[in-house]
């Protein structure tokens, strides 16, 4: 992992290659005295130890043999009040890789050494600046793609989720060490941890740890985009509604049934949520093995799918309303926990509008025609204010595998707790439950931690953050 010593690190904080500005950053116990060695300051006499913090000054870095490299901004940020809890300078130089390189190699030579991947944030959390949560927020902003993941990381690196984690470990703390001190005191049967208060608690911890597992689905939708599945019988204008979902003739549109026989893929974003769309393959009875295949694979992506657009053919009179509520109820059966979208497309040419029934069975049912971009619009909107609505509704969304996997743990000893609690058994039992969920809970912002896991989560971090 990383060595916890006094060594001063340094690295690029930007992009390497060329641009207007670069940024140098650096941390640890020397690194302002070791910069101030490099440092002429345009105003004659200007010392950088003497500054204050978080301010910023003008002039040039300088080589040993006192040739100027480039006229830069050198920022100050002095421990405590920084990012890494460290002393740090930030260097501002012009975007030339020929300076980039110049300056670094000048501060290596000062004795500071290269940075390794996520050694900065690693250090704030040495440091007590920010949680391993938030560290891990930290590196999903980076990476956000959308309004949305952009968002939940900024929430979780305010603390939202440190703080109530947090939270729950301090009261459970506190029933844990009066139930301890309990089992100090066996002999004189003492009770210190109320009975009633202790249940409350445990009940409310319960509904609290389920609410956040539950809001894995779907954060992790969020994070990775929603996979969206166009599907339904051949013929019944799939492809003409994905094409205007993409805005691109992508997709093979044909009165011929069979057209698509693999899926076709295409991504959007609508307010601020990555959106995964698959064209698939028609549903029918066939004997060509090619088109076959291509059946299995839209089962495939039915199964993979957050969201199910169902698109039937309301022109067709041949198709009975029954038949086409079946076809969607087995799809319901097979994929229960799918949000399923009912489509009647084709509706410039049906002579049937009614459809109240359907609309009484499902409560995202859309009569359109997909040649018709704007009534195409109306299903988009409707889908994405569906998950915007989730999000709303949720005040934590849990996004990282490696917390939800942790908060399942914490439940299931709850939940022992819970039940050794309700059927009599012994204070140390019950004790050895909470440990356990207060342990696993504490994995979560990093109380409780080890090697493996702090080399995992920061190895993914970028070189200078």
């Amino acid at each position: 992992m990383f060595d916890l010593n006094d060594d001063t690190i340094v690295s690029l904080a930007t992009p390497i290659g060329y641009s207007a500005i670069s940024v140098i950053r650096i941390s640890g116990k020397n690194s302002i005295s070791i910069v101030e060695n490099i440092f002429i300051s345009i105003k004659p006499g200007k010392k950088l130890e003497k500054q204050s913090t978080h301010t910023i000054h003008l002039g040039y870095i300088v080589s040993e043999n006192n040739n100027f490299l480039d006229q830069v901004l050198v920022s100050i940020f002095k421990s405590p009040f920084s990012y890494t809890g460290e002393n740090m300078i930030e260097i501002s130089c012009h975007g030339s890789y020929y300076i980039q390189q110049q300056i670094l190699q000048l501060l290596i030579r000062k004795g500071i050494r290269l940075s390794r991947p996520g050694e900065f944030t690693f250090r704030a959390f040495i440091n007590k600046k920010i949680d391993l949560s938030q560290a891990e927020a930290i590196a999903d902003l980076i990476r956000s793609e959308n309004k949305v993941c952009h968002e939940i990381s900024l929430h979780h690196i305010k603390g939202s989720l440190s703080d109530t984690i947090k939270n729950l470990r301090k009261k459970l703390l506190d029933f844990a060490s009066l139930l301890e001190l309990e089992l100090d005191f066996s002999e004189e049967d003492v009770v210190f941890a109320k009975r009633s208060e202790l249940f409350s608690f445990l009940q409310e911890l319960e509904e609290t740890l389920k609410k956040l597992i539950e809001s894995f689905s779907l954060g992790n939708a969020i994070k990775k985009g929603i996979y969206v599945s166009i599907i339904g019988e051949t013929n019944v204008g799939k492809s003409t509604f994905f094409n205007q979902v993409i805005q691109e003739d992508r997709s093979i549109v044909s009165h011929i049934e069979g057209t698509t026989r693999d899926y076709v893929e295409g991504e959007i974003i609508l307010d601020g949520i990555l959106f995964h769309f698959f064209d698939t393959a028609g549903i029918r009875k066939t004997k060509d093995p090619i088109e076959a295949m291509g059946m299995k694979k839209t089962m495939k992506k039915m199964e993979e799918a957050q969201v199910i657009l169902y698109i039937f053919d309301s022109s067709n009179s041949k198709k009975e309303e029954k038949k086409i509520i079946m076809d969607i109820q087995n799809i319901h059966n097979e994929y229960p926990l799918k949000n399923i979208f009912v489509i009647a497309n084709k509706s410039d040419i049906s002579s049937v509008h009614n459809f109240e029934y359907f609309k009484s069975k499902f409560p995202h049912f859309f009569e359109i025609s997909s040649k018709n971009f704007f009534e195409v619009k109306k299903v988009l909107n409707a889908l994405s204010t569906f998950f915007l609505d989730k999000l709303k509704e949720k005040k934590i969304v849990i996004t990282q595998y490696r917390h939800y996997e942790a908060l399942k743990l914490s439940l299931k000893e709850l939940l022992l707790a819970r039940h050794a609690f309700n059927n009599g058994f012994s204070v140390d039992l019950i004790s050895i439950y909470i440990k356990e969920v207060l342990r696993y809970l504490g994995v979560i912002t990093g109380e409780i931690t080890n090697e493996d896991i702090l080399k995992n989560i920061f190895s993914k971090f970028c070189i200078g953050k």
